[in-house]
């Protein structure tokens, strides 16, 4: 295309130039010179042509018949001759097409050019020859190609696109889009042409600058640079002194010799039993789940003097390990006593670790009476600590030490939302309701904004906010927190109570009464809950539904008037708090909704599901896993010496069998080969026989040792379990008396509600009668003839989900001033 446009814009140049000429040159020298500059133009033309023919096949044309030069008759000079063969070893050395010479004036060369002449001296060959390579297939095709089979439709810009609302195949077909043609890589000829694989040329260096001298270096540098010196300092020293010593010198020399006094052995003191025992169960201890083995040992050792403290020590840590958290807190706790420098912080680090709750109180009296407790506070255990005491603070009622000891907890530990949950509840002890409230309430953004904290404590948070808002008559912030707490706590059932109250503050009755009825549904028979029955009555007769107000009454009537009878007439002849507390033991055994002596199931029930009741029991029945817990050490002990006992006697058989091979090796020679072997063989079966044996005499004394050992913790376990009793029976006897005094006046105020209902039944019938009306139904005529009626009564249909989400579709019955008198008598009215 460049040679093209070369071609034409001469072309059109000297197009130009002649029509010109034929309008400014008038005589006939001046046509003789346009005709001149004509041909030295066409002349430089083919040279150009060549030139960028060379360039495009990288190839020189053939080599020109006779040199091109000016026209002697033009001129009146003899014409340069050029070789036929002449080619320039520089292309750049080819004269420029536009030189001319200026003793002549024209546009006669400089120089002739002498490279070889192409044959394709003109546009017109040039384009012969293209179009003749395109009617031609010059090209061998080594594979023909195919086109594709995938039709597809086109977008504007040419992208192959599928409408998949359309087109709906049973499977997705593979997109072929064709094979294209293999080319073979071969020469070929065109006609006066040809096209080849070139060979590479040598290769050449490139010219490089010169090297610059000392001098320029140092100008252009600036500074000189400094030598590097030769390293000093460096070599040894040997003699200090210029001559070396003479013999006459070192003779001279006096050698002081001092007298050795003679060497005297101390006396060896070999171990006491009590060290190799400690030697021996330390070992098993370090070699970790051996306290089973070694217990007995320590509890032995535990009798010493010189291994008290430690023994005592590992002694605890075991009965840690196994759960005996009687005979843990027992020995740890005397270490903590002593304040032994080196064993009591690691016995306060297990102990405040795996505390019980039963432990707390005396957890807190222990490290009362510990004259430097903080000295003896661990890292690793500072919060476990700081947060049992705490806890054993408020057990013990110290209320302003429990906050001394919660602000010593630390963010990060994992008691920190029980600790400001703590922190609350005894400001709020102390009588510090904004406190206690505002950090109840930073708790509970906390544990929404992170989302975290368990069950149990957004339970309570919210249960306690609820309460304290309440108590600050703010109902519509009280009425968010009871709804938070979860259906599946122990504390829903309240909390809706609660809640109820709260609704019927707001003047929401229907939410209230909805609230009642999900109480009320199957889902709740065996709940004891004679306050629902009150709110749902007064949330009846806020809306004037007398009816349903007396229908209710009678339901708690009905139910919880027998209950109190039976309850009070048990705790007339069972006094003692070991009777109600093996009552409520025996429903626990038993089933579920059984009465036991002569007292409805539901009452029982609340009293075994009380928190308080719940701890308790748990430690009870810690006590008794623990018992269980000391036999089945026990046990284990046996299987184990029974087991060393049983690989100590096989060893004993392989070394007699391997003796017998020894003896009977001596008198046959081709046995001889084999006596190395079975000496060592033999030698090792000897020491495992003497480590099973030792294995065995120090189990026999970890047992003798743990059977003492289990009888006094069997002993403490016992003496706790019966105090642990007597106060978990008074708390269940007080608890029944607290609930019959709770039935007897919920059945005294029933009296009053009564009262009400047939007070305000009949305010709202002369009402009517006077011809008042009512945002409800109107009471019917007494001349109207009622139509034979069936009722039956229905309670609907419950769905579990929807337990708690009920609300009263009954209408406000009330007389429509009646509401505005209510106001003026709170002093609410504007």
């Amino acid at each position: 295309m460049m040679v093209r446009f070369w071609i034409v814009w001469i072309l059109m140049s000297l197009a130009a130039t002649q029509a010109r000429g034929a309008t400014s040159f008038e005589t006939r020298a001046d046509f003789a010179s346009l005709a001149q500059t004509w041909e030295q133009v066409t002349t430089t033309v083919k040279v150009t042509v060549k030139q960028w023919w060379d360039k495009w096949t990288g190839e020189p044309a053939q080599a020109p018949q006779k040199a091109v030069a000016a026209n002697p008759a033009k001129t009146g000079k003899a014409p340069a001759r050029v070789p036929s063969q002449a080619q320039p070893a520089n292309p750049a050395a080819v004269a420029s097409p536009n030189a001319v010479t200026p003793a002549t004036g024209t546009g006669t060369p400089a120089a002739a050019v002498a490279p070889a002449a192409p044959q394709y001296s003109s546009l017109k060959d040039l384009q012969a020859a293209r179009d003749s390579a395109k009617a031609k297939n010059i090209l061998k095709v080594a594979k023909p190609g195919r086109a594709g089979t995938s039709q597809l439709a086109r977008s504007k810009a040419q992208v192959p696109v599928v409408n998949w609302k359309t087109y709906k195949p049973k499977s997705i077909p593979r997109l072929d889009i064709g094979v294209e043609t293999l080319v073979s890589k071969e020469d070929f000829e065109l006609n006066r042409l040809h096209f080849g694989t070139r060979a590479p040329q040598e290769m050449q260096a490139l010219p490089r600058p010169q090297a610059l001298s000392e001098t320029e270096m140092r100008k252009l540098l600036g500074t000189p640079v400094a030598k590097v010196s030769p390293p000093r300092n460096l070599e040894a020293k040997i003699r200090t002194v210029g001559q070396p010593l003479a013999k006459e010198e070192v003779d001279k020399v006096v050698w002081a010799i001092n007298n050795v006094p003679d060497y005297k052995p101390l006396p060896y003191k070999p171990l006491s039993d009590e060290e190799m025992k400690m030697i021996a169960a330390l070992i098993l201890f370090e070699k970790g789940g051996q306290c089973h083995f070694v217990m007995g040992l320590f509890h032995q050792l535990s009798a010493a003097e010189k291994t008290r403290a430690e023994a005592t020590f590992h002694l605890g840590a075991c009965a840690s390990t196994l759960k005996m958290n009687q005979a843990a807190y027992f020995n740890l706790s005397k270490l903590i006593a002593s304040e032994d420098k080196e064993w009591a912080p690691q016995a306060l680090e297990i102990l405040a670790k795996n505390l019980p709750p039963v432990y707390e109180m005396d957890f807190y009296r222990l490290l009362r009476r510990v004259g430097n407790m903080p000295a003896m506070i661990t890292e690793k255990a500072h919060d476990d600590v700081y947060y049992r005491m705490a806890k054993g603070a408020y057990r013990n009622g110290a209320m302003k030490t429990t906050l001394g000891y919660a602000a010593q907890v630390s963010e990060k530990s994992e008691y920190i939302d029980d600790t400001r949950f703590l922190t609350a509840m005894t400001s709020f002890a102390i009588g510090d309701k904004p406190a206690a409230l505002s950090k109840l309430q930073a708790l509970w953004d906390s544990l929404q904004a992170r989302g975290g904290g368990s069950s149990n404590i957004r339970a309570l948070t919210s249960v306690n906010l609820a309460r304290m808002y309440f108590a600050q008559k703010k109902y519509d912030k009280a009425l968010e927190h009871y709804m938070h707490v979860p259906k599946d706590h122990a504390l829903w059932v309240q909390a809706l109570i609660e809640q109820g109250w709260t609704q019927l503050a707001l003047e929401d009755f229907s939410g209230a009464i909805g609230n009642m009825y999900s109480l009320h549904s199957p889902y709740f028979k065996a709940v004891y809950q004679p306050e629902s029955f009150v709110v749902r009555t007064i949330g009846y007769l806020n809306i004037c539904q007398y009816g349903d107000a007396y229908k209710a009454l009678t339901w708690l009537e009905k139910d919880y008037r027998d209950w109190y009878d039976r309850t009070s007439n048990y705790l007339k002849t069972n006094t003692a708090p070991d009777a109600v507390y093996n009552t409520v033991k025996n429903y626990i055994r038993g089933k579920s909704t059984d009465n036991v002596d002569g007292v409805p199931f539901q009452v029982w029930r609340e009293m075994a599901r009380r928190k308080d009741f719940l701890n308790q029991q748990t430690a009870l029945n810690d006590k008794q896993d623990e018992t269980k817990r000391y036999e089945g050490v026990n046990e284990k002990i046996k299987a184990e010496k029974a087991g060393i006992r049983s690989s100590a006697e096989a060893a004993k058989r392989r070394f007699d069998v391997i003796l017998a091979q020894l003896k009977k090796a001596k008198n046959d020679k081709m046995m001889a080969n084999k006596v190395a072997a079975w000496t060592a063989d033999l030698k090792n079966e000897k020491e495992l026989t003497m480590g099973y044996r030792y294995q065995l005499m120090i189990l026999e004394q970890s047992r003798a040792g743990y059977l003492d050992f289990q009888g006094k913790s069997q002993a403490n376990v016992d003496a706790e379990t019966v105090a642990l009793t007597g106060r978990t029976a008074s708390m269940l006897l007080k608890r029944a008396q607290s609930m019959q005094e709770e039935m007897h006046m919920v059945l005294d105020n029933n009296e009053f509600l009564r009262y009400e209902v047939f007070s305000g039944s009949g305010e709202n019938i002369r009402y009517q009668v006077a011809g008042g009306q009512v945002a409800g139904a109107n009471r019917i005529p007494a001349s109207i003839k009622p139509t034979k009626m069936m009722n039956w009564s229905f309670d609907g249909e419950f769905w579990e989900d929807e337990i708690g989400a009920y609300r009263s579709s009954l209408q406000n019955s009330c007389p429509k001033t009646e509401t505005a008198l209510h106001k003026e008598d709170d002093g609410t009215a504007e």
